[in-house]
Order: structure tokens, then sequence, then C-alpha cells
């Protein structure tokens, strides 16, 4: 399988980052260079532990985070709209790990809308639809989540809970086999991201994705359980 890097994901939306001018605009937040694990509910995969890269902050107007960029459409007064780009990182198999399938089961690059809603006290909501533009899945998924950010000094937290609704096609292309044809159902997600500033240029940075998948995922002949996890660990540059 042939693994898309960052970069793919930000050329795909160019256009939304390049709308004001053709330079590349000035970056402002943290890239740190950092080591992935994922551990995948497929059988016979284990854990897979390889070179990552994290980068949260501003590109001009568009904003990443981690696996995420996105632009800023319209300010309503009641939340914000913008058109959000991902790399699906978390849902991916190598037909070589495995006997049980000829097909590799690719990350996708997905896009859609996604609306921000301010609940009161730190907490936000956050509604997006994806849709695959890659011509892996060629699906969607539809996600609600709620974030809130925590400031200790030197150490900053970001929490989220998250459900993601996805769709039937989506399904059958990461467990789906000639003899097992899933039907959609929901995702659970808890993450946490923790920055850890060492001076005003260097920072610690940890992250941990954990997700708890449905009966159709668990019941699959490729899969070994119903949850999926990522962690990172990184050190990382303020820009």
């Amino acid at each position: 399988m042939k693994h898309i890097p960052l970069i793919a994901l930000l050329l795909t939306v160019s256009p939304l980052l390049f709308a004001h001018d053709w330079q590349l605009p000035e970056f402002n937040g943290l890239i740190a260079p950092a080591i992935g694990s994922d551990d995948l509910p497929y059988q016979q995969v284990n854990t897979k532990t390889q070179p990552s890269l994290l980068i949260f902050g501003r590109l001009g107007d568009a904003f990443i985070e981690g696996n995420r960029i996105g632009y800023p459409i319209k300010r309503f007064g009641f939340g914000n709209l913008s058109a959000i780009g991902q790399l699906r990182t978390h849902q991916y198999l190598e037909a070589s790990d495995t006997n049980l399938t000829n097909q590799d089961r690719e990350r996708a690059i997905e896009v859609g809308p996604q609306f921000s809603v301010p609940l009161g006290q730190g907490y936000v909501s956050q509604f997006s639809l994806f849709q695959d533009i890659s011509g892996k899945h060629d699906a969607q998924e539809f996600e609600a989540a709620i974030y809130k950010r925590f400031v200790f000094e030197d150490l900053r937290l970001v929490t989220t809970l998250a459900a993601q609704y996805q769709s039937e096609k989506l399904m059958d292309y990461y467990v789906g086999t000639d003899n097992y044809a899933p039907r959609s159902e929901w995702t659970q997600e808890i993450e946490l991201l923790a920055v850890y500033d060492l001076n005003e240029n260097w920072s610690i940075v940890a992250m941990w994705r954990y997700y708890k998948h449905g009966k159709e995922f668990e019941s699959s002949p490729l899969t070994s359980g119903d949850t999926t996890q990522r962690f990172a660990f990184g050190i990382g540059h303020h820009f």
C-alpha cells in the first residue's frame, strides 16, 4: 500500500489556501516530527510503529489540526462554516499483512463542510460531512463532535468526544469481503492532545485516539476486535 503524505492533502485543498493570491501563506504554529503507533483491529496484523508528523496551526487563513486542514467560509452569530479536508489515518489494511484478503484497504483523502457551534464554558460542538475524493472507498461519513481546551501554565490539553456514522459503502471497503457485506453503523471516538512547552520555541506533543467500532465492524472475518488505537509522541518547534 502506498502511504499518502500530508502534502497530498495540502495539494488537494490548495485552491482554498490560495484563494486570495498564489503566494504560499505564512505558517504560524507547531510542527513536530514524531513516532506514531497504530493498533489496528485486523486479523494477523501487529501494532505498527512508524515515523509521523504532527502539525497544528494556521497557514494564512487555513487551519491545520493534525490530519485535518480547513478553511473558514462564513461566520454566523451562532457558529462558523468551514470547508474541511482530512487524511483518513485510522483505517487501512495492507493485503501483504494478512492471508484473508488480496485487496489493500487504503487511507483516503476526504473533504466536506464543517459547522462549529460554541456551547459556552469553553466547549465547542462540530458537525462534519466527509466525502472521499481519492478514489478509495468513494463513500461518506458524518461526524458529530464536542471538544474543550484546558490550559495549565506550560501544559495545554484538548479533549474531544466524537461519533461517526460510517456509510454502508465505507464499511464495505474497510471490512467487507466476498462473503460478508456489513451495514452502516456508528463509531465512537475519544481523543486527547497534550502539548507541554519546554521553552518558547520547543514543545513536547502527545496524541492518543481511541475508536470503538460497532457490531458490523467486529463481525467481519477481517477483524480481530472492535477497537482501534492511535498514539503519537514527538518534539516540535513553534513557528
